[in-house]
C-alpha cells in the first residue's frame, strides 16, 4: 500500500458560488467517510483487451455498437420487437437503421436491474441480463457491445449506470428527446455534413487567479496547451488569465471556428432555488467572475466541434450528495454540493442546448459534481494527475481514435482505484489503522471525482487524424 497522504487542511472546488470560490474543511465525521460504499460500483473483472486497432472499429461484430434505452416491461411489444428497437424513439430507430447490426440494450429499476447489469431481448432466444465488466464485447448472444450510447437523461438512466459502463466500455450519453434528439442523430448519421467547425484548429480558454483555477491550469491546461500547439494542428490559440473574458471567448470562437474547444474555469453553482440553479448550473465563469451564458455558448460554439468544459457541474448533477459527512457544513464547499443535490439528477443546460440545437456540436466532455483540489495533485510529491486527460485530448484524439475510446487509459485508472479500495475494504475492522482510513478516504474521493468526467454525445464521434501533418 502506498504511504497515506495526510488530508489537506482545506479543500477547494472548481465551483463559483456567485460570491467566492467554494471551499471548506473536512468534518469531524470525515475519518470513516472513505469506508462508505455509496457511489462505488461493484468490482469488475479485468478482462483481456482486444488489440486496439480492432477496438476502434465499432462497426465490427466482435467490437459492437449499441444504444441503451429505458425499458418498459408493461408495454405490449414482443421480445423480437424490443430487440429491433420498435419501441424506441423515431430518431433512435433511424440511427439503428443507419448502423446495421447495432444492438438495443435496456435498463430499468422495475426489472430488478442494478448498476451492474443490462437487459437484452432477442428475436430467437430468451432475454438475458449481461453483467457489465464481466461480459465479452460484441453483438453476439450474451455479449455487450464495446460502444454504448445511452439515450436520455439521468432521470431515465442514472449517472451511476454510465459510471459503471465507463470502466470498460466506450460510453456516451445523448441526453435529448423530441426534435433536439432528432437534430443530433441526423447530424451523427450524416457525419456532421453541415458543420462549420474547422477540425484541425483548437482553442483553449483558461481562467486563473485563485487556488483552484491555478491548480487546474498547472495540472491540465498548461500541459494540454503544449500538446496541442502546432504541429500537429494547423492552428491553436490560447487565451489565459486576464484575457480570459466572456467577450474574448466569443470573439475567438467566431474568428477561428475551432474543432476542439477547451474551457477551464469555475462552474457557476449559486446556492439558490433548484429551479433557478438548474437554468445556470455549471456555466463557465470568466476571469471577471461573469458567467458565460447559455445563449452565448449556443451562438458561438461551431457546429461539429468537441467542447471540453473543465468546470464544476459542466455536465450536470447527480441528485444526491455523497459528501455530506465529508465536509464541514458551515463552509461554502458543503453548501455547493448540497445546492446541486437539491436540483435532482440533471444535465447542465449549456450542454443540452449545444447538443440539441440546429447544427449541433459533436460532443461535450464535462463533470458531474465538482472536482476537488485534493484529487488533482499528490500532496506528498506535488505530482500532477492530469496526464491521462492530456494524452486523450491531444495525441489520441488527433490520431482519429473515437473520443470515448481515447479515454480508455483514464478509465482504467478509475477501475484501478476501485480495485485498491476494495482491497483495503476487505481489511477493514472497527479498530482500523488510521492510515488505512486515510487511504480509503483519498481513494474514494479520487474515484468519485474521476468517474464523474463524462461524455455527452455519441461514443463513436471522432476528429480526423492529423498524424500525416504531425512532426516526426
Amino acid at each position: 500500500m502506498n504511504t497515506p497522504t495526510a488530508p489537506p487542511a482545506e479543500i477547494r472546488l472548481n465551483a463559483w458560488t456567485g460570491v467566492e470560490e467554494a471551499h471548506g474543511r473536512l468534518s469531524s465525521e470525515a475519518q470513516w467517510w472513505g469506508a462508505g460504499q455509496a457511489g462505488m460500483p461493484q468490482e469488475q473483472q479485468v478482462l483481456e483487451f482486444h488489440p486496439e486497432p480492432a477496438l476502434t472499429q465499432w462497426w465490427e461484430p466482435e467490437v459492437g455498437y449499441g444504444v441503451l434505452i429505458r425499458d418498459d416491461e408493461t408495454s405490449a411489444f414482443t421480445d423480437a420487437q424490443k430487440a429491433a428497437g420498435a419501441d424506441a424513439p423515431r430518431p433512435v430507430q433511424d440511427l439503428l437503421a443507419a448502423r446495421d447490426g447495432s444492438v438495443v440494450l435496456r435498463w430499468s429499476p422495475d426489472a430488478g436491474l442494478d448498476d451492474a447489469h443490462l437487459r437484452r431481448y432477442y428475436a430467437d432466444f430468451p432475454s438475458n441480463d449481461p453483467a457489465i465488466g464481466l461480459s465479452d464485447f460484441g453483438v453476439a448472444y450474451g455479449c455487450l457491445p464495446k460502444y454504448i450510447a445511452i439515450i436520455g437523461g439521468p432521470e431515465a438512466i442514472p449517472w451511476s449506470v454510465q459510471y459503471s459502463l465507463g470502466q470498460r466500455h466506450a460510453v456516451g450519453r445523448i441526453p435529448l428527446e423530441g426534435d433536439a434528439l432528432n437534430r443530433y442523430i441526423q447530424a451523427l448519421i450524416t457525419d456532421w455534413k453541415d458543420a462549420n467547425a474547422v477540425l484541425d484548429r483548437a482553442l483553449m480558454w483558461t481562467v486563473d487567479g485563485d487556488v483552484m483555477t491555478d491548480l487546474m491550469r498547472t495540472v491540465i491546461s498548461q500541459p494540454l496547451a503544449t500538446a496541442l500547439s502546432p504541429p500537429p494542428l494547423a492552428a491553436f490559440r490560447e487565451i489565459v488569465g486576464a484575457g480570459a473574458t466572456s467577450g474574448a471567448l466569443s470573439e475567438a470562437l467566431q474568428a477561428i471556428r475551432p474543432g476542439l474547444v477547451v474551457t477551464s474555469s469555475h462552474g457557476l453553482v449559486e446556492p439558490v432555488e433548484p429551479s433557478v440553479l438548474r437554468a445556470t448550473l455549471g456555466l463557465p465563469v470568466d476571469q471577471c467572475h461573469v458567467p458565460v451564458t447559455v445563449e452565448q455558448l449556443s451562438a458561438d460554439l461551431p457546429g461539429g466541434c468537441i467542447w471540453f468544459a473543465q468546470a464544476c457541474c459542466s455536465a450536470g448533477g447527480a441528485g444526491a450528495s455523497l459528501y455530506t459527512t465529508l465536509l464541514e457544513p458551515q463552509w461554502t464547499a458543503a453548501a455547493t454540493v448540497e445546492a446541486v443535490a437539491r436540483c435532482g439528477p440533471v444535465v447542465a443546460p449549456a450542454a443540452l442546448e449545444v447538443l440539441g440545437r440546429e447544427n449541433p456540436v459533436r460532443a461535450v466532455l464535462g463533470h458531474v459534481e465538482p472536482t476537488f483540489s485534493w484529487t488533482l495533485q499528490v500532496g506528498s510529491t506535488g505530482q500532477a494527475l492530469g496526464g491521462r486527460i492530456v494524452t486523450a485530448m491531444s495525441r489520441r484524439l488527433y490520431e482519429g481514435i473515437p473520443l470515448a475510446l481515447a479515454f480508455a487509459d483514464y478509465r482504467a485508472d478509475v477501475a484501478q482505484l476501485y480495485y485498491a479500495w476494495f482491497t483495503l475494504h476487505a481489511q477493514l475492522s472497527d479498530d482500523a489503522d488510521e492510515g488505512v482510513l486515510d487511504e480509503m478516504r483519498r481513494i474514494r474521493l479520487a474515484s468519485l471525482d474521476r468517474q464523474s468526467l463524462v461524455l455527452l454525445g455519441d461514443p463513436t464521434v471522432s476528429l480526423p487524424s492529423c498524424r500525416a501533418t504531425a512532426a516526426p
